[in-house]
């Protein structure tokens, strides 16, 4: 029995993703080693079950947000303005669209507008204009920014993943993979009022 439940953890299923890219998935038999909720004993309706689970997901969202904020005190970022850092560290000299870092972050436009700002405001990225479209402007991640991430990137990061320590890296991995399920964009299907 032991050994059943050692193997099923390590089980990932790889599935291909609708970008046609291999993603990994939980395989069902994780979520099964956990405590089980008998769904029969209990009142929820499947609308009711999904609700409550999503103010779970807001009210946890707010108190990391709050921690990570503490967190990052001493940078006077908050966690949202650290992911743009990190974005911006990631598309490299090309720069990035507001646009397209709002779609990454997964933020309204005018949000990622405000984060290259606070970053541009610390000498941290800096806005260039597109070099086809005039009309466009694109942020940067400034040589101060890149040292910065240098040398204490890493350190923000693993003190922001320890937000999450009483998980092991199994359940961080289940999490993430179980919030990934969660469409991002505003254009995911809602039911009629009713």
């Amino acid at each position: 029995m032991m050994r059943d439940l050692a193997s099923s953890e390590t089980a990932v299923d790889m599935r291909q993703s609708p970008q046609g890219t291999s993603a990994r998935a939980v395989h069902p038999g994780w979520l099964e080693l956990e405590p089980r909720l008998n769904a029969v004993t209990t009142d929820e309706s499947p609308e009711t079950a999904r609700y409550n689970a999503l103010m779970q997901l807001f009210r946890t969202a707010g108190a990391l947000d709050r921690a990570a904020t503490d967190v990052l005190a001493d940078l006077d970022l908050t966690a949202g303005a650290f992911g743009a850092l990190i974005a911006l560290d990631e598309v490299g000299e090309a720069g990035i669209a507001p646009s397209e870092l709002a779609r990454r972050l997964a933020v309204a436009r005018r949000t990622a507008t405000l984060y290259v700002d606070i970053l541009a405001r610390q000498g941290w990225a800096e806005r260039h204009a597109h070099p086809s479209d005039r009309r466009m402007v694109l942020a940067v991640l400034t040589p101060l920014g890149r040292q910065l991430l240098d040398e204490l990137g890493a350190a923000y990061k693993r003190r922001l993943g320890a937000l999450l320590a009483e998980l092991s890296p199994l359940q961080a991995e289940r999490l993430r993979q179980l919030v990934s399920l969660i469409p991002l964009d505003s254009a995911s299907p809602v039911s009629t009022w009713e």
